[in-house]
C-alpha cells in the first residue's frame, strides 16, 4: 500500500520531498518489488483481509541545472486482495498508477526548496472517473547546518490516506559517520547502516495506506486501508548498477473503511496487527 512516504513512491516519498536526495536516487533507477501481508481478521468480525502486491517504478525524465532541478516518474501497482466477505466487498484485483512530479530550487549552499505533486488513479479500473483520482502535495525546505546535519521544514496534503490529511513536519537528517545516517520527521523514520560498500541495513517506519474506488453488482464502493509500518531490511549491491533488497516488518494501528457512492460509511473497524514482507530488485542508470 502506498502513502507517501517513499522515495518517489510509498515509504520513501516523504523523506524524498524533504531532502530531494532519495528522489534523485530513485528517479535514476528502475525498481521492481513484491510485497505481501497475510490474512488477518477485522476486529469484532470473522471477516479476514490480506494483500499481495507487485510494483514497478521507472523514471520518465530528470534534469538539473545550477539552481533548478525537476523530474517525473511513473509507478504501476497491482494488488491481489483477499477480502473474505464478498457481500460487503466483491473485489480480488486492485490497481494503482502514479505520476509524481518533482521541482527543487537551490537558494544557496545551505537552503533548498522542494515541491512535489503526486496524482494517482486507484481502483479496480472497471470505471475510471474523478472518484478514482487521489493526489498528494508536498512542499518544504532543507536547511544544511553542517556537513553532517540538516533540518527539514514542510507539510504534506493527501486525499488517498485519509479524506483530507494535512500533516506539517519538522525533521532532521544526521550522518554520524560515513557508514550511517538517520532521518526523522514526525511519523517518518529511516536509519541506514552500511556494513560494507555492497551491504546496507535499513530500519524504516512510516504511515501506510491507500484508497481504491471499486464497482460491483451492488454499486460503487470505496475501500480505504490505513496502518503504520515498521520494517527492517537489507540491500545487497551486487554490481555498480544492480541491487536486490528484502525487508520484514509489522503493520499495526490498522484500520479498514468502506463507503458507498453516497458517502455513507458501511464499515469502519480496526484490523488486527500483521507481519509484512518485501522482496525487490533495483537497476540504477
Amino acid at each position: 500500500m502506498k502513502f507517501t512516504a517513499s522515495v518517489l513512491f510509498l515509504t520513501s516519498l516523504f523523506p524524498a520531498f524533504l531532502s530531494g536526495q532519495d528522489f534523485v536516487s530513485d528517479v535514476a533507477a528502475i525498481r521492481i518489488s513484491h510485497s505481501w501481508v497475510p490474512d488477518r481478521k477485522i476486529e469484532g468480525l470473522s471477516t479476514e483481509v490480506g494483500l499481495s502486491e507487485w510494483s514497478v517504478m521507472s523514471p520518465i525524465f530528470y534534469h538539473k541545472s545550477e539552481t533548478w532541478s525537476f523530474g517525473a516518474g511513473l509507478r504501476y501497482e497491482s494488488t491481489s486482495l483477499d477480502f473474505s466477505d464478498s457481500a460487503t466487498l466483491d473485489e480480488d484485483r486492485l490497481q494503482s498508477i502514479d505520476l509524481p512530479l518533482f521541482l527543487g530550487m537551490e537558494q544557496s549552499e545551505k537552503i533548498q526548496w522542494v515541491l512535489m505533486l503526486n496524482p494517482s488513479l486507484s481502483g479496480d479500473f472497471e470505471q475510471v472517473d474523478g472518484d478514482t483520482l487521489n493526489y498528494l502535495l508536498l512542499g518544504g525546505a532543507r536547511y544544511r547546518k553542517s556537513e553532517t546535519f540538516e533540518w527539514f521544514f514542510g507539510a504534506v496534503y493527501s486525499t488517498g490516506f485519509d479524506d483530507d490529511l494535512f500533516l506539517p513536519a519538522i525533521g532532521f537528517k544526521w550522518e554520524p559517520s560515513e557508514k550511517s545516517d538517520l532521518f526523522f520527521a514526525g511519523p517518518i523514520l529511516r536509519y541506514r547502516y552500511s556494513f560494507t560498500d555492497s551491504l546496507d541495513l535499513v530500519l524504516a517506519g512510516n504511515l501506510s495506506g491507500n484508497r481504491w474506488n471499486t464497482e460491483a453488482g451492488y454499486g460503487e464502493r470505496d475501500l480505504r486501508l490505513r496502518s503504520y509500518r515498521l520494517s527492517l531490511g537489507l540491500q545487497w549491491n551486487l554490481f555498480e548498477k544492480h541491487a536486490v533488497f528484502a525487508a520484514v516488518g509489522t503493520e499495526f494501528a490498522r484500520e479498514v473503511e468502506i463507503k458507498n457512492s453516497a458517502g455513507t460509511t458501511l464499515m469502519e473497524r480496526d484490523l488486527k496487527t500483521a507481519p509484512s514482507f518485501e522482496l525487490g530488485y533495483r537497476f540504477r542508470f
